[in-house]
């Protein structure tokens, strides 16, 4: 599935800058390109990562025409490969509390992906943002009753874009979105056939 690795969401052709490179320099690429990330790289190689977050945490007014980007650099970030799942990216982010992974082919830097790539990307991944609607339920815990719930979907002139789950105690929860079909229809039937927590939303 290759629209699932990091490759197929991360910005490509990344704005950086060198080591040696000064701080005002620094912020006014981040201020020009509206970014908050600015991976650094000496010889074509990736050194290290500068965030405006670093920036304002370590710099006075004062110092600022004699520091360098190498004075305040993240030496060694997280970092991910064009080939990482983007669950596994976004697993990184989530645990470490981080804005972004540089992305790296060898000592190469290729991209970059950000917790606001990876959030479109789930965004469009689940269909959030097409028209439709969606249907709440817990599964039966018995053989075929996911297929069940497609089924009576269908039946009724549903087209299922996608499915998530939430994991809510003991019943984790299926997220049906649908489009078109009669959503309240394909809910009431759910209910008469002994499914749990139903809900919907047209």
């Amino acid at each position: 599935m290759g629209g699932m690795k990091v490759c197929s969401w991360m910005i490509p052709n990344v704005v950086t800058i060198g080591p040696d490179a000064g701080i005002r320099e620094a912020l006014e690429v981040m201020k020009k390109y509206s970014i908050r990330h600015l991976p650094v790289v000496d010889n074509d190689e990736f050194v290290g990562l500068v965030t405006l977050g670093d920036l304002k945490q370590a710099i006075l007014a004062s110092m600022l025409e004699q520091l360098k980007v190498n004075d305040v650099m993240i030496r060694e970030p997280y970092t991910t490969s064009p080939d990482t799942t983007l669950e596994s990216a976004a697993m990184v982010i989530y645990e470490k509390n981080i804005g972004c992974l540089p992305v790296l082919d060898g000592k190469e830097l290729v991209g970059i992906i950000t917790v606001n790539d990876i959030l479109k990307a789930f965004i469009d991944i689940m269909g959030v943002l097409k028209a439709g609607s969606r249907i709440d339920v817990v599964l039966k815990r018995i053989p075929g009753s996911f297929d069940e719930v497609i089924s009576i979907i269908e039946a009724k002139g549903g087209f299922v874009i996608s499915v998530g789950m939430s994991i809510n105690g003991e019943n984790p929860i299926h997220h049906f979105r649908v489009s078109g079909g009669n959503i309240a229809a394909i809910a009431q039937e759910l209910r008469d056939l002994g499914y749990r927590k139903v809900e919907f939303i047209e």
